[in-house]
């Protein structure tokens, strides 16, 4: 069973970081994920991009069947000849309506609708595909930002450790009690811890740069909250992956269409029957136009086609690669799900147990410095044994922190991998005509509430 979109983004809350800001953030928006995925929705300009290109499909699907339905036209005829000789001046018009219409005598019409039906259905499963990727893309870059921004917040702790130790040390070399290589050691730990802050602010600052430009420019910053190690909580079925995933469904969508457009191109030689009906309400002279004057008429006309110099053939063959290419393009992509899947899963078990041997790594770690600072305070440590300690530890909090970060991109790769960050959509006609009406914007009161609400799946 899929997770809800709102169960989940809601039980995201508890994951977000505590951490110090960089001054130059100041005038960002703090946001929970639930907020700025709300606000990605809304605002992303490629994503409102791909709302157009979905509207504009479905206007051409509206269109593509017009000449299907009757077709009626009015016109005016008029021609002037000057005398010649004794004769006068001939002037001749006439105006008439026309009414004709092609009749489906091989079901053609019913299947064109179809193949173009389905083309709108592929358009708008690409479209949640680009959904899918892109908040998942987003919510991987807010993980990211908040463990660099916990990252910098160790960076600017080792700093005031390492200071506080350089103190400590010319202290010492002022009471003739250190060489001046203790100093030049300790004043180049301070050097390099300031050298990780600044990096540290500036991948965090970087980071908050890729969040703004997906929530369509607007400043934003993870909101402050207790940094947790998250819990697996992703419901696994790979049958369930494959009827959500969204370009598993563009996939079959295409096999479907180009099944039928083998059945339609199949009809190329196949009869056509049409009829029309004109009317002329005035002609002058009277036998100008056909009908006459006041006068109705009404035709068809059955054509039989019999050679098109074998195009029809060869377009059935066209038709026929291009539906073994898409049955191997749905099984490609259902691979593909199982493979990411498999991957996710495997990324997630190794993040899970290095988070568990990382944690055990700077607990023993912490005890070696707080050991290693006391005896270097009171004398009875060498300094080569205090930097050794102060690299370690900070080198295990690191990867503790990526150990950490890497839980969650695994999650955010699991939850990618099984479309549960799509809208949910059931592929039929009648579901987009009822979801966006006839004319209306897709990002309408419906299709926002249908966007807001991305991971709402069925059980």
């Amino acid at each position: 069973m899929l997770i809800r979109i709102r169960r989940f983004l809601c039980s995201m809350l508890i994951f977000s970081a505590v951490v110090l800001l960089p001054s130059q953030s100041s005038a960002s928006v703090s946001m929970t994920l639930p907020q700025y995925i709300s606000e990605i929705l809304l605002n992303n300009h490629s994503l409102r991009a791909g709302v157009k290109r979905v509207e504009a499909n479905y206007y051409s699907v509206l269109a593509s069947v017009g000449y299907q339905r009757p077709s009626t036209n009015a016109s005016f005829t008029g021609s002037y000849v000057t005398k010649q000789g004794s004769e006068s001046n001939v002037f001749a018009g006439n105006i008439g309506v026309r009414l004709s219409q092609r009749i489906d005598i091989n079901g053609s019409y019913k299947l064109d609708e179809q193949q173009n039906i389905l083309g709108y259905e592929a358009e708008r499963a690409n479209f949640d595909n680009t959904i899918n990727t892109m908040i998942a893309n987003a919510e991987e870059i807010w993980w990211s930002a908040v463990l660099a921004r916990e990252n910098m917040k160790l960076q600017r702790e080792i700093l005031l450790q390492r200071s506080e130790n350089h103190r400590v040390t010319t202290e010492k070399y002022n009471q003739e009690l250190v060489p001046r290589l203790d100093i030049v050691r300790s004043e180049a730990q301070v050097v390099e811890a300031e050298t990780l802050v600044k990096n540290a602010e500036t991948t965090y600052l970087n980071l908050i740069a890729e969040l703004s430009l997906l929530a369509g420019g607007l400043d934003v910053e993870p909101v402050e909250e207790e940094l947790k190690v998250p819990e697996f909580d992703v419901a696994l079925n790979f049958e369930d992956a494959l009827s959500y995933r969204p370009d598993v469904r563009a996939a079959r969508i295409n096999l479907e269409r180009a099944q039928i457009v083998k059945k339609l191109t199949a009809k190329g030689l196949s009869p056509t029957l049409d009829f029309a009906f004109q009317v002329t309400p005035w002609s002058d002279p009277e036998g100008y136009a056909t009908p006459n004057n006041q006068q109705a008429g009404a035709s068809l006309v059955f054509t039989l086609p019999i050679t098109d110099g074998k195009e029809t053939k060869y377009r059935v063959f066209n038709s026929d690669r291009l539906i073994q290419a898409a049955e191997s393009n749905v099984k490609a992509i259902e691979e593909q799900t199982r493979r990411d899947i498999t991957v996710a899963m495997n990324n997630w078990r190794n993040a899970a147990a290095s988070e568990q041997d990382k944690k055990r790594q700077v607990e023993r770690s912490e005890e070696e410095l707080r050991i290693t600072e006391l005896m270097y305070a009171e004398g009875m440590g060498a300094q080569i044994d205090l930097i050794n300690a102060q690299t370690a530890y900070q080198a295990v909090r690191t990867e503790y922190l990526n150990a950490v970060k890497d839980m969650y991109v695994a999650l955010v790769s699991m939850r990618k991998a099984i479309g549960d960050y799509s809208p949910e959509e059931n592929g039929t006609w009648n579901e987009a005509k009822s979801r966006y009406g006839k004319g209306n914007d897709i990002i309408g009161e419906t299709g926002l509430k249908t966007l807001r609400t991305t991971h709402n799946k069925k059980k």
